[in-house]
């Protein structure tokens, strides 16, 4: 009996995650973001960055390690929206993230009202984050 209450309380908890929480790693591997829950919505928190990546926004930023980089994350249909910081630039702009097979996540940022929008695929990391270079 209690081994049936402790694996229907794991498979309540496993459904009720997001398929985009998680860890994941940017195309260059400069950078794993952590997505999370923040209230009733998902954020998402830089939990480790190369020494590329702390270089590419050190103007802007001068820890990029621990800075929320996506906020107010709300399914859309087969999509998540919300909000997209990017230190680089020092902007924010829309987001849309869209769960794909193999681990993969598409993330599509547009700015100037969706007139230009920039797509990148991150890769779900697994595992204990590197340590730093």
């Amino acid at each position: 009996m209690a081994i049936s209450t402790l694996l229907g309380a794991l498979l309540t908890v496993a459904a009720s995650q997001s398929p985009i929480e998680g860890r994941w790693k940017n195309p260059i591997g400069s950078a794993i973001i952590a997505i999370e829950p923040c209230g009733d919505q998902l954020c998402g928190k830089v939990v480790w960055a190369s020494a590329r990546g702390e270089r590419e926004v050190a103007r802007n930023t001068r820890q990029i390690v621990g800075t929320t980089v996506l906020t107010g994350l709300r399914r859309n249909g087969s999509e998540w929206t919300g909000s997209l910081y990017i230190p680089d630039d020092d902007i924010h702009v829309t987001a849309h993230l869209q769960p794909l097979g193999r681990g993969q996540l598409k993330l599509k940022g547009c700015g100037l009202m969706g007139l230009i929008c920039r797509t990148q695929l991150w890769t779900r990391y697994e595992g204990n984050l590197p340590s730093h270079p």
